[in-house]
């Protein structure tokens, strides 16, 4: 399974996107902030368990063993820009945030480790959806990256 990538340009005054990047029905809760104590998570990360999903752990846990598969390999995200795996009822989404002014720069090992926890372990695990952020105020366009698990 490859990843696909989004992509969304800026023209004439208007952002030309796709819809999937984000979902706008569901409203994420206040976040979860990590403590020092977290094993996984840095201090200014924080996720969100929102809604709730009938997202298979087993869909889930098969894109952590495609990513992990190449572990060596980096993503490179522009503004506004996804990159995207689907398989079976679980859908994971690593998106640049849209005012970044440089790309966010991520390796498959740092996304297998936080699908895992606390995505698929916090939230698709209770049967909820989830997102994790680089800033706690996940639902506004501060930080430089959101990963969503749906």
């Amino acid at each position: 399974m490859k990843y696909s990538t989004v992509f969304a340009g800026w023209a004439l005054g208007s952002w030309l996107g796709v819809a999937t990047a984000m979902d706008t029905n569901q409203s994420p809760g206040l976040p979860v902030v990590a403590s020092a104590t977290s094993p996984v998570l840095q201090k200014r990360d924080a996720f969100s368990c929102y809604g709730s999903t009938n997202t298979s752990l087993s869909d889930c846990q098969g894109i952590i063993d495609t990513i992990r598969a190449d572990a060596q390999q980096n993503f490179t995200l522009f503004a506004n820009v996804c990159a995207v795996w689907d398989k079976g009822t679980c859908k994971v989404r690593l998106c640049a945030q849209p005012y970044i002014s440089r790309p966010v720069n991520r390796t498959a090992t740092w996304l297998a480790t936080y699908i895992a926890s606390p995505l698929l372990d916090g939230c698709i695990g209770k049967g909820q959806e989830g997102v994790l952020a680089d800033h706690p105020n996940i639902n506004s366009h501060s930080g430089t990256y959101r990963l969503w698990v749906s």
